[in-house]
């Protein structure tokens, strides 16, 4: 009994449900429109301000405006349309059966002569929906949708969106090719005098080959990948800003042509006269006979494409796979080579021809194959020059830097004459094999050097991580005299230093640490010699002998002591100071550490002196004046008068009183001393 009254409820659910989809179904349905199943594949907008119908077609799977001009329109346009007229049976509407019934007619609605009419369809049928009067109230429009026989009524905001200008319906791109499909374009250019008809064109043809952009014509050159991504990138975002008729200059014969591939397609936009403002210039599709002008400021470049478009960078390796470098200028070679760890050595020719090595300069090495791999050609020079490039400095004896990677490849870049590019002042440069020439920045030059000092490392000499230096001592060179001495304490310099004062401590210091990585600020051209060194003609004596005692680690616990000498002239004033290394063979500037601690620890240090000012006098060796002389004890009966006592004085103080010159004799005392006064007349009586 159960079961059969579950199976009833459930029979009553379904029922119950689909009696209320039934309803809903009913509820939402529009009434069936002759015009919903109408193909749209044509547009047409006319009426009273329209001057010339606005006709859209769909050809070959594209809206194209076919009136008042030939255009592609705007797919987002046409689409917005065709959506609002399929909406049009969600609007309020009433029938014309009703209207008439009331007593109403289509010229109160002002639809028997209506603003504006649109047709859509397609060929062979057509559907008319007409735009009237505004509705007294609500902002609201009268329209008439002939498929459907109603009148409805909708915002004036629809008709605004239904009736389109020429302007919005039109695609405002003039070439329909994205980007990204463009797999090959050209520019055609005229050149010489045009208005004479002598003119010849020239045409610069790029193609993309394994996603890398080349130049086909006039040359065969690489290109640069992002400078004609930018090129098409702004050649598919040209639009038409406007289609007025030309002037009375008219717009030309259209001598130069740009042309797109694409996939399937082939776009060719052709280019005429400037308009009388320069700012536009007239255009035309192939195969479209409408004009129209597009901004003269995108396409000013065209003359200069070819430079523009051309890879710039034409001298190409691995930096990180540079083993060998050799620089040579006229009879002067000058070798760099890399050793093992990334370390490189510089390779120079000696006095008497032979070959000077010492370590290179890393940054100096650095910059050098930095700037190499920047090259950049500022200026395209010749592409055939022909065998001969003596007119560009160009030979035997003109820079040269040929580069090896660890596979054996090598390069080598020719760099000649200087010349003036636009204000700026460049040199000639060719590659070995290649037949171009280009224009290069000077920077280059200035870096590659023949000068085997300006390669050598500044870092002179280098003690072990493990070594002690056990001694410092800085003696003049002339008297053999020591200036300052310094030994370690049980092998320890630091204790040493810290029995000295704070400013020879940290001079000192500074000193040790010299000599654990000797720097140098410059090298001078000249070796070592015993009697100075020359800088600009002027001979300058050696005024130091630098010496340290190195305790270097042996094999096992064994060590050795090891005794450098170092020399130096006087500070040339401010940071300026020579110094030489006899063993080394080598004369260079001191860096200013250097400099500030040898003139601390060798500057001449004299007592402290007191100042010569005059002792004080005591006051009872002051001569008195109106006072007369104490008698003595025999004195006469005039002497009776004075005070008792004073004449004890002078005995005391081993001056009389109005004794000038015992005055005089305390006053002439030197400083820092005490003198006794000589005694008077009356004290010796």
């Amino acid at each position: 009994m159960r079961f059969k009254f579950t199976i009833f409820l459930f029979v009553a659910n379904v029922v119950l449900f689909l009696s209320i989809w039934s309803l809903e179904v009913r509820r939402d349905a529009s009434p069936a429109r002759a015009a919903d199943a109408i193909t749209f594949t044509r547009l047409e907008i006319s009426g009273k301000n329209v001057d010339k119908p606005r006709i859209l077609s769909f050809e070959n799977n594209k809206w194209r405006i076919i009136s008042p001009i030939e255009w592609p329109a705007n797919l987002y346009a046409v689409n917005r349309i065709r959506n609002q007229l399929e909406f049009l049976s969600k609007e309020t509407s009433f029938t014309l059966a009703d209207m008439k019934k009331y007593g109403h007619t289509l010229e109160e609605y002002g639809l028997e002569d209506p603003l504006f009419t649109i047709k859509y369809g397609n060929e062979r049928k057509m559907n008319a929906v007409r735009v009237g009067n505004a509705a007294p109230i609500g902002g609201r429009v009268y329209m008439l949708d002939e498929g459907a026989g109603k009148v409805v009524v909708v915002d004036k905001e629809f008709i605004e969106n239904l009736v389109l200008d020429v302007e919005r319906l039109r695609n405002q791109r003039v070439f329909d090719i994205p980007r990204f499909e463009v797999a090959a374009f050209s520019v055609r250019m005229p050149i010489g005098d045009e208005s004479s008809g002598q003119a010849n064109f020239k045409r610069i043809g790029l193609v993309k080959d394994a996603g890398k952009w080349k130049i086909e014509t006039p040359i065969s050159a690489p290109a640069d990948n992002r400078e004609v991504e930018a090129f098409i990138e702004g050649v598919c975002q040209l639009t038409a800003s406007s289609f007025d008729a030309p002037d009375d200059a008219g717009f030309g014969l259209m001598p130069t042509t740009i042309t797109l591939q694409g996939t399937n397609r082939r776009r060719v936009l052709m280019l005429g006269n400037h308009t009388k403002d320069g700012k536009q210039i007239y255009a035309r599709l192939d195969g479209n006979p409408t004009v129209f002008t597009v901004d003269a400021e995108k396409l000013k470049n065209l003359s200069g494409l070819q430079n523009m478009l051309r890879d710039k960078a034409f001298f190409k390796f691995d930096a990180s796979d540079v083993s060998n470098i050799d620089i040579s200028k006229g009879t002067k070679v000058l070798k760099l080579r890399k050793l093992t760890g990334g370390v490189w050595d510089v390779i120079g020719t000696g006095k008497n021809g032979e070959a000077v090595t010492a370590k290179a300069d890393l940054s100096r090495v650095n910059d050098l194959i930095s700037k190499l791999s920047e090259v950049r050609a500022r200026d395209f020079v010749n592409d055939l020059p022909g065998e001969d490039l003596s007119k560009y400095g160009i030979g035997e004896n003109c820079l040269k830097i040929r580069i090896t990677q660890s596979g054996q490849d090598s390069s080598c870049l020719a760099i000649g004459s200087n010349y003036d590019y636009r204000g700026a002042i460049l040199s000639y440069a060719v590659v070995e094999g290649a037949p171009a020439v280009y224009g290069v920045s000077r920077a280059l030059e200035n870096a590659a050097s023949t000068d085997f000092l300006f390669y050598r490392s500044k870092m002179l000499m280098t003690l072990p991580e493990k070594a002690k230096i056990m001694s410092i001592g800085i003696f003049s060179e002339k008297s053999g005299k020591a200036l300052f001495s310094l030994r370690a304490e049980n092998g320890d310099l630091q204790k040493a230093m810290q029995m000295l004062s704070q400013r020879e401590s940290a001079a000192a210091a500074a000193m040790a640490d010299c000599m654990r990585n000797f720097t140098v600020k410059d090298y001078l051209p000249e070796g070592f010699s015993k009697s100075g060194v020359s800088v600009d003609g002027k001979k300058i004596d050696w005024a130091l002998r630098i010496e340290a005692e190195v305790e270097l680690p042996g094999t096992g616990a064994a060590s050795q002591v090891e005794k450098l000498v170092w020399y130096a002239t006087r500070a040339q004033g401010g940071t300026v100071q020579y110094g030489g290394s006899e063993s080394l063979n080598s004369v260079y500037g001191l860096t200013a550490p250097v400099v500030d601690a040898l003139r601390e620890l060798t500057i001449e240090r004299v007592a402290p002196r007191q100042l010569g000012v005059e002792s004080p006098v005591p006051a009872e060796s002051k001569p008195m004046e109106n006072i007369a002389p104490l008698p003595s004890e025999g004195g006469t009966s005039k002497d009776k008068g004075a005070p008792a006592g004073l004449g004890k004085q002078p005995s005391e103080t081993g001056a009389g009183i109005g004794d000038s010159a015992g005055a005089k004799g305390a006053s002439s005392a030197p400083s820092g001393k005490r003198t006794k006064a000589a005694p008077t007349q009356n004290s010796a009586k």
